[in-house]
């Protein structure tokens, strides 16, 4: 009677596609938070001189989520650097465009500066205030979002001077020349070690405001107790959506939802990787026929 065939190893473990993304992407963890890190530690060097010159521009060092960010996904596109504007938003005045539809998309909405508002004087000066041309008894004008990039843009060159200057940042680390402005951002190259990490440096004024959608969330079973309640009690950053307009960050609040789905239990983040990974690699550059 002939033996019984057994099954050679190759055979019996047949590992998963999504294995080796898995383990590819958690090899490159490690190493992809360092240079995360030292890129980071750059433009933050930077951001403290540009604070130095105008107190208008603050530096964000709670930054937790853009590294959960970066970690999570495995692609090399751009990552926000959120600048803060030193201001109280509560004083200031939320206007809505009255062709704006809600299906439209994020809310949008233009920052007025009232008339009895005390305290505001530096967000009334030319290189970033319009005024109202209209005979309105609250609002003295506007906060302009391209003014902003604006006069930010002209702060970073002079950063990165002053700092190259004084060695405070490796040579070739950051290049002035690069700073390139856009729409509705700056984008800046920061070399760490052989990665070089583009930046979109954007900013931000912090509001203390509630999103519908996310409290409605509350309702639905599922989400870790106090997760959203916490969410929701950071209020949301408003950030440029035109030359003129400013508009809701849901990509700052998609990231911390998912920063408290990370604390279950599964695969939920791991998930996420390999899909950013396999759209990386085969779905971006799809074209149908």
């Amino acid at each position: 009677m002939p033996a019984p065939a057994f099954p050679t190893s190759a055979m019996a473990v047949q590992v998963p596609l999504w294995h080796h993304y898995l383990q590819a992407i958690r090899s490159r963890e490690a190493p992809r938070a360092q240079d995360f890190q030292r890129a980071e530690n750059v433009l933050l060097t930077v951001l403290e001189r540009v604070h130095a010159l105008d107190p208008r521009f603050i530096v964000d060092y709670s930054r937790g989520l853009e590294a959960f960010q970066f970690a999570l996904r495995s692609s090399e596109d751009p990552l926000d650097m959120e600048v803060p504007l030193w201001v109280d938003a509560e004083a200031l005045l939320i206007e809505e465009p009255e062709a704006t539809q809600p299906e439209d998309g994020p809310e949008v909405c233009r920052l007025g500066v009232p008339r009895e508002g005390a305290g505001l004087e530096r967000w009334t000066t030319d290189d970033i205030f319009t005024a109202s041309s209209e005979s309105d008894a609250k609002c003295r004008g506007h906060i302009v979002p391209s003014k902003v990039l604006c006069v930010l843009k002209n702060l970073l060159v002079a950063a990165i001077v002053h700092c190259k200057h004084h060695s405070l940042i490796r040579p070739g680390s950051l290049n002035a020349a690069s700073l390139r402005e856009e729409q509705l951002h700056l984008s800046l190259l920061v070399s760490s070690g052989w990665r070089t990490i583009n930046f979109h440096v954007v900013p931000v004024v912090r509001r203390k405001l509630g999103v519908p959608a996310l409290e409605g969330a509350q309702q639905m079973p599922g989400f870790p107790e106090g997760s959203l309640r916490r969410i929701l009690s950071q209020g949301v950053d408003l950030v440029p959506a035109s030359t003129q307009l400013w508009r809701t960050s849901t990509d700052y609040l998609l990231t911390r939802l998912l920063g408290e789905l990370g604390s279950l239990q599964g695969h939920r983040l791991d998930s996420l990787s390999i899909l950013d990974r396999i759209n990386h690699e085969s779905w971006r550059d799809w074209r149908p026929d």
